[in-house]
Formats: structure tokens, C-alpha cells, sequence
């Protein structure tokens, strides 16, 4: 097989950081199985991906054919992939099934404080740590206590989606999803209440067979997140991140088969662009981040290259040798800063790399701003402000990286 430029002869893989000595049941996801490659989990999740579109179709074609000419004749949205629309009416059926209890029981007084609050962290930094303190208690008290962290397949419906909308803004940390199931709600809106109702339904269903058939194929790289939720998440107290940190394995599992399809929907346009750029977390970074020397210019933060060991520095020098410039983001917090200069920018396709649940997110946030984009998520995570009392260096398939770029098959 040729070589692919950047990819070591024969498929070599890059040395594993320290961390791939920790087991798969100490990290809350890991891609990696016992060869230390994620390789395996790529080619499983593609093939995974295929079945769930192929279910989506055959449940509910109409609905997808209905919601395209909905989004174009009335929305007036540019088009997207098909895998795309099926995506979200799975994540529709997530949401009914996760979150609709806590929907219902939350006082609508509540969801208007906890929105506004939210509003409020984004127009001032100094009113941040205020609003998330306030919003931290708002989430414990009301938000969480009916959250249906393993609902039964026959867990009741929520009695409109208006309420669950408001709820997931109010939650904070499903912005990009909420927009999303907001399309839905405006199609469903449109039919017939009969058979506005079946599709309801048809979404939770197929979220209900995604979640046991995902299980089957993709636990094993979710092995860690029971563990987690039952011992590191349960001591903690009362966070901003709560919701965020106490997802379950099938919202692991469905930001896996969304990247996939987002990336395929995308593809043909990313590979059209003749500038690239990589946005890559800070974690990647672990231990090197408190000597780290990196450039600090407005809002981009380029490394310095100060430390021959550090990942980041490892990934600059590959990613520039193919002409592409990567860039450092803190946090997820600051990455719609990051995608403002490429908003209306069709010449440069932008590389997400993120923990696999700001993947979904993500990939919604460059889409809305037209960017030819395509998401990487980290192998496994380990940032000490979510997941870790004590953050270890976090990594990623860096041979999936290349074949991005380049526009190789995998080798």
C-alpha cells in the first residue's frame, strides 16, 4: 500500500502518550482497545452508522422527505445531508427519552431564570462566575431531580416539544441541539395532530433500538462512564456542569455515529477547500501546560514549539508540514470565537478536534455558520475541569487527522 505523506510505513502507529497505561474502566470513554489504536473503533463506528441510517430510513422516510421540503420552502435553509436530518430526528428521541420528565417538572418560571442566566454568562465576563453559581443550584434543585438517567423503553411522552425546547435552552448545554429540534417542532407543527404525534413517537422509538443496539456495538469504548457516574460524579457537589458531565453511554454512543455522518455529509465540501485549519483542546497538552510558552495573539494561540515532548507541538510541526495551521482553543467555551473569522469564508475548511460530547454541538455550530468542517474526537478525555481531579494528557488518532487533510484512505 503507498504511503500516505505523513502516515509512518505500514500504518506505524505515533507512540501513546502516558496515559494509555491507565485502564479503559479508569477513563470515562476510551477508543482505544487493547492494541493501543483507535483504528478499530473507526471502522466499527462507520459500519454502525450505515445500519442506523438504514433503520432511520425505513421508519421514517416520509418524516425526513417531509422535513427536507419543510426546511427549504419555509426555513429557507441550505440543504444538508439526508445522514444529517436522520440524525436529528434520532436526537429528537434522545431528548424525549432523557429529558422529557425533567421538562415536564420544571417550573416554567425556572426555565426562564436558568435561560436568562445563560444569556447573561455570554454578555459579561465579569457576571460569569455570578451566573454560573446561580445556574449551578437552578440545575441541582429543579432541573436534575426527574432526569431520566436509564428511562424504560415505555417511559411516557412529554405533552408538547415547546416545553422540552425551553428546557434544553435553559439547561445550557444544548444550544446548537435545541435550534436543531426546533426545525422539527416547527414541521411537526405543520400536520396533522394525529400524525404529528406518530412521528413523536417514531423518533423515542428509534432511540430506544439505538440504545440497545448501540450498546451492543460501541459499550466497549464507553466501559468507564457507569463507573464514573457512580464514584467520581456522584462526590461532587453542585456544579455548572452538571448536566454535561452526568450524560449516559448512548449520548457517548450517539456523538460517535454523528460524527460519522456529519463528517460524511461535509466531506465533499472540506475537501474543496484550499486552506486548512486544526482546532485542537489544551488538554492535549496534560502535564506540558504549565510551562507551556504558547503564542498569544487576540484570540489565536499557536504553539511555540518550547517543548519537544508535548502533543500539541508533535501535531503543529506534522500539520504544517502539510499546510495546515492548528491552532489552540482553552476551552469549548471560547470555541465560537474561533469560527468567526472562517464564517463566510469558503476557501478555508476547519478541523474540530473535541471530546466526543462537544462533537455534536460543534459540528452543528460550523455547519450553522456555513464552514467546510470535519470533527476529530480526542481517544479519550481527561481534562481535571470536567472529567479528572488531577487532568492528564489527553490524545487522538493523529494518522485520522492526516487522512483528513490530505483527503487519503485510511491506510
Amino acid at each position: 500500500m503507498p504511503e500516505v505523506p505523513g502516515c509512518p510505513a505500514g500504518g506505524a502507529a505515533v507512540p501513546l502518550p502516558a496515559a494509555s497505561v491507565i485502564a479503559a474502566t479508569d477513563l470515562v470513554y476510551d477508543l482505544r482497545l487493547a492494541d493501543g489504536s483507535s483504528d478499530r473503533f473507526y471502522a466499527e463506528v462507520a459500519r454502525f452508522s450505515d445500519r442506523v441510517l438504514a433503520r432511520i430510513e425505513e421508519r421514517a422516510a416520509d418524516a425526513l422527505d417531509g422535513y427536507t421540503r419543510h426546511l427549504r420552502a419555509v426555513l429557507c435553509e441550505p440543504e444538508r445531508s439526508r445522514g444529517e436530518y436522520a440524525i436529528e430526528l434520532l436526537t429528537l428521541g434522545q431528548a424525549l427519552r432523557r429529558y422529557g420528565s425533567a421538562a415536564e417538572s420544571t417550573p416554567s418560571w425556572i426555565a426562564d431564570l436558568a435561560r436568562g442566566l445563560f444569556g447573561l454568562r455570554h454578555r459579561s465576563a465579569w457576571m460569569k462566575p455570578v451566573a454560573d453559581l446561580v445556574r449551578a443550584a437552578l440545575t441541582r434543585l429543579f432541573l436534575m431531580p426527574r432526569l431520566a438517567r436509564e428511562p424504560a423503553a415505555k417511559h411516557p411522552l412529554p405533552v408538547g416539544l415547546p416545553r422540552l425546547i425551553e428546557w434544553l435552552q435553559a439547561a445550557g448545554e444544548f444550544e446548537q441541539e435545541a435550534t436543531r429540534l426546533n426545525n422539527w417542532r416547527s414541521f411537526l407543527d405543520t400536520l396533522p395532530q394525529r400524525e404529528a404525534s406518530h412521528w413523536i413517537e417514531t423518533a423515542a422509538a428509534l432511540f430506544d433500538w439505538f440504545r440497545e443496539e448501540a450498546e451492543k456495538a460501541l459499550g466497549p469504548y464507553t466501559r468507564g462512564v457507569s463507573g464514573f457516574l457512580a464514584g467520581e460524579y456522584a462526590g461532587r457537589g453542585c456544579r455548572e456542569d452538571q448536566i454535561f458531565c452526568g450524560k449516559e453511554p448512548a449520548e457517548y454512543h450517539l456523538s460517535m455515529v454523528a460524527a460519522e455522518v456529519m463528517n460524511r455529509g461535509l466531506r465533499a465540501d472540506f475537501d474543496r477547500t484550499p486552506h486548512k485549519a486544526v482546532l485542537v483542546p489544551a488538554c492535549l497538552r496534560g502535564a506540558h501546560a504549565a510551562n507551556c510558552r504558547a503564542h498569544v495573539e487576540g484570540v489565536d494561540m499557536t504553539c511555540a514549539a518550547c517543548d519537544p515532548g508535548c502533543t500539541v507541538n508533535r501535531i503543529t510541526r506534522r500539520m504544517r508540514s502539510l499546510g495546515a495551521a492548528v491552532y489552540l482553543v482553552p476551552h469549548s467555551t471560547g470555541f465560537s470565537r474561533w469560527l468567526e473569522r472562517w464564517q463566510g469564508a469558503p476557501e478555508f475548511g476547519v478541523i474540530a478536534v473535541a471530546c466526543l460530547l462537544n462533537i455534536l454541538p460543534g459540528g452543528y455550530e460550523m455547519r450553522a455558520r456555513g464552514i467546510a468542517s470535519q470533527c476529530v474526537p480526542l481517544d479519550y478525555p481527561g481534562c481535571h475541569k470536567h472529567w479528572r481531579p488531577k487532568g492528564i494528557a489527553t490524545g487522538l488518532n493523529e494518522q485520522r487527522l492526516v487522512q483528513i487533510v490530505t483527503g487519503a484512505r485510511p491506510c
